[in-house]
């Protein structure tokens, strides 16, 4: 079996091979930046007046919680805000395009509160044949270990001591091989996940898998064993 498993054939829907040189230890895996805005970003913005006692949404007056208030930010590195137009704001971390932000808004609000949230940093969790899931960073510093329960968790069958992390350019991504199956294994992959990561959750090989692998092969045998042993009947006649 252990021959059999190592066989392409019994793994056709196998992602992201590399060879086990080229994986980095999960134990040189740093805790990620903050995050820095790029083109494509989806961000919601609240615009808060503070009082000292209380914050008041001055966008959504109405409204006491986060604006719902969203913004594209174009390739050409700008995003289109309400009452102060477009604002250059690729390579900014959240924290530095708030600061400048509440410095344009100081024009019109006494003292104002800027928050940002990026709303479409997301994370892609393959879960071997249990399919895939986008998991959304919805505040910061997540780290792998809730990610994977976002999405449900191991799978039946997936390898708990086989999970890849795919990080960065997927043209040359930098991959980690996790083992969560120990807690020696958790505790170095207890690492903060980035937007666009790739997660992988490889499945092991069951008797299903090889059934399904080689009926048509059986089949075939089958089929031409039937066949020689009818042209061996026809000559004897």
């Amino acid at each position: 079996m252990t021959m059999l498993s190592g066989c392409k054939v019994f793994f056709p829907d196998r992602l992201f091979k590399i060879e086990e040189e080229k994986l980095a230890m999960a134990d040189t895996i740093k805790t990620a930046n903050e995050y820095v805005i790029r083109s494509g970003d989806l961000l919601a913005m609240g615009i808060f007046s503070n009082n000292g006692y209380e914050l008041v949404d001055v966008l959504n007056p109405d409204n006491s919680t986060f604006s719902a208030l969203q913004y594209v930010v174009k390739e050409n590195g700008y995003v289109m805000l309400p009452m102060i137009d477009s604002i250059f704001v690729i390579g900014l971390t959240i924290s530095e395009a708030e600061r400048i932000l509440e410095k344009k808004y100081s024009y019109y609000f006494v003292n104002p509160f800027v928050r940002l949230d990026v709303k479409n940093r997301n994370v892609y969790v393959f879960r071997g044949r249990q399919g895939a899931q986008v998991v959304t960073l919805d505040r910061e510093n997540m780290n792998l270990i809730e990610v994977i329960g976002k999405a449900e968790g191991i799978p039946i069958g997936g390898k708990a001591y086989q999970v890849r992390v795919l990080r960065g350019n997927l043209n040359n991504p930098t991959v980690f091989d996790i083992d969560l199956s120990t807690i020696e294994g958790m505790s170095k992959a207890n690492l903060i996940m980035e937007a666009n990561d790739v997660v992988y959750i490889e499945s092991r090989l069951t008797s299903a898998d090889v059934l399904n692998q080689l009926t048509p092969l059986l089949s075939l045998i089958s089929t031409l064993f039937l066949l020689t042993y009818s042209i061996v009947a026809l000559s004897k006649l």
